[in-house]
């Protein structure tokens, strides 16, 4: 059905299947320029200002610094279609006249990339990747801009980031500072720990279970000094080089548990754009088209971009390990076909 309204200037070369889904590479078009970014651990250009919203004593020198912004720049738009009966049209004349030449999306709600727009006699119009839709079908929406951090140098405490927003107490239950969601905190020592939460001061907490708490020590189970490692249990991601963290950030692995399994592997593929849909007998109902930076590493599954969520640091995905744009485009540039993967169920101590 999709070739009979497909955009002439979209090729498809071949399909496979990801996230237990039915994945189509898609190529990069390049209607906008994207910057060179080094896939480096550590970009060349200056890094983007951060302005800490609250005094958590991060010891000096800073010890981290957040992905450059330009990385969350994205090549396309993206946008919601939630009318099962949206037509998407053959050709830009076919929409303008709504002749019989049009088909319709596989499910809805779907997920469809903006590639491109035209106005004729005062109506409006977008391409996507298989035709033309009036874009009062398609609602446009705006991917996390959450990025992942870039060690500057060795920790050894824990840190973390907060999932929700929040106020850190004192031992009498005092309020002491609000944080926000995806405010990235660390550890310090105190005399009297207590179980359960986070020191961030002196006599400032934090309950562990608002946080995604990782750490900089290289797992006791990697046997290797290069790598990603995947922690199910927090939904976090490390990436070590030459035995050291360079980078991490929050994840969205698989909602149901199992979906994402552990294991060791390697990346086998990659492709800048794919389109992502369930195989024929799945129960789950999804459309996703111009996926950025997808990796596979175990037949079906793969780390991509989630441009349609905004949910990092809980589980929600079919299967896949989901990354904000930013960070699935750092990741997508540093890791190499054989790259390998480490994907952890259990909680370290």
């Amino acid at each position: 059905m999709r070739a009979s309204f497909c955009v002439a200037i979209i090729l498809f070369a071949f399909f496979l299947t990801a996230c237990s889904t039915s994945l189509t590479p898609t190529p990069s078009l390049s209607a906008v320029p994207s910057p060179s970014l080094s896939p480096t651990a550590f970009p060349s250009f200056s890094p983007t200002p951060v302005a800490t919203p609250t005094p958590t004593l991060t010891p000096e020198p800073e010890w981290y610094r957040p992905l450059d912004e330009r990385y969350a720049r994205m090549e396309y738009r993206y946008g919601l279609v939630t009318n099962p009966r949206a037509r998407v049209y053959a050709t830009l004349d076919d929409a303008l006249k709504r002749t019989g030449n049009f088909g319709y999306l596989r499910t809805a709600p779907a997920y469809v990339s903006v590639v491109g727009e035209a106005e004729r006699e005062g109506r409006k119009f977008y391409a996507v990747y298989y035709g033309w839709m009036e874009v009062g079908e398609v609602q446009l929406i705006s991917p996390s801009t959450f990025r992942g951090v870039l060690l500057t140098r060795p920790v050894d405490f824990r840190f973390g980031w907060v999932l929700t927003e929040m106020q850190s107490t004192n031992r009498l239950g005092e309020p002491v500072h609000t944080y926000r969601r995806y405010d990235v905190v660390h550890e310090v020592s105190v005399a009297e720990p207590r179980p359960g939460w986070f020191a961030v001061g002196p006599d400032e907490w934090l309950p562990e279970e608002a946080l995604a708490i990782t750490r900089a020590a290289v797992p006791e189970d990697a046997k290797a000094c290069r790598f990603l490692y995947v922690d199910l249990a927090e939904q976090t991601l490390r990436v070590y080089h030459e035995c050291r963290l360079v980078f991490a950030t929050l994840v969205s692995t698989g909602r149901e548990k199992g979906w994402t399994f552990p294991g060791r592997f390697a990346i086998l593929q990659k492709f800048p754009y794919i389109h992502l849909s369930p195989p024929a007998g799945s129960l789950s109902v999804y459309y996703l088209e111009g996926v950025p930076h997808f990796m596979s590493y175990s037949g079906d599954w793969g780390f991509h971009a989630a441009y349609w969520h905004d949910e990092f640091g809980t589980p929600v995905s079919h299967g896949c390990v989901n990354l904000s744009p930013a960070d699935a485009r750092w990741l997508y540039e540093w890791a190499q076909i054989g790259e390998r993967v480490i994907i952890s169920a259990e909680e370290e101590p």
